[in-house]
């Protein structure tokens, strides 16, 4: 995990004293808030192949088809209608939708999947190396905490 990672549990009991005084549909809103500019963050490291923590993914293999090679990994994940909001009094969650599920997890932990079948029938399988789709970055954290500083100077 990157550094950004190692501070996320001081990160969310410093959230947690300063969200104690505020109304449980209030805080609804600020994390309604500080998904959106999660999902759009994701997204756009996603758009750009990069991971969280700044360094790039590996690419796709080469098969010999070079219009497959040009273009851009994640290319339908990367709508906001597929990683969905869930926001609570109590945090937000980010994730997938059903459908975008398993493909993104695939990546996201480096797993072999179904690909398809062969005319023969045979199952065709692919490893897929680990490209890390969701995470935080340094810039996810000081965006968090702007956002929460300025819902309470409201």
């Amino acid at each position: 995990m990157t550094d950004a990672g190692h501070g996320l549990d001081d990160l969310g009991r410093f959230f947690d004293d300063m969200l104690a005084d505020i109304s449980p549909a209030r805080r609804r809103l600020v994390a309604r808030k500080i998904g959106q500019q999660l999902r759009r963050s994701n997204l756009a490291r996603m758009a750009a192949n990069e991971e969280p923590d700044g360094g790039a993914m590996e690419p796709r293999k080469d098969r010999g088809d070079k219009r497959l090679r040009r273009r851009k990994m994640f290319r339908r994940l990367r709508y906001a209608r597929h990683l969905t909001i869930k926001p609570s009094d109590e945090g937000v969650e980010l994730r997938f939708r059903a459908g975008s599920n398993r493909i993104a997890s695939d990546h996201h932990f480096g797993r072999e999947s179904y690909v398809g079948k062969t005319k023969a029938g045979d199952t065709i399988r692919a490893r897929y190396p680990r490209r890390r789709l969701l995470g935080f970055a340094r810039d996810d954290i000081d965006g968090m905490t702007d956002e929460l500083l300025e819902w309470l100077d409201r």
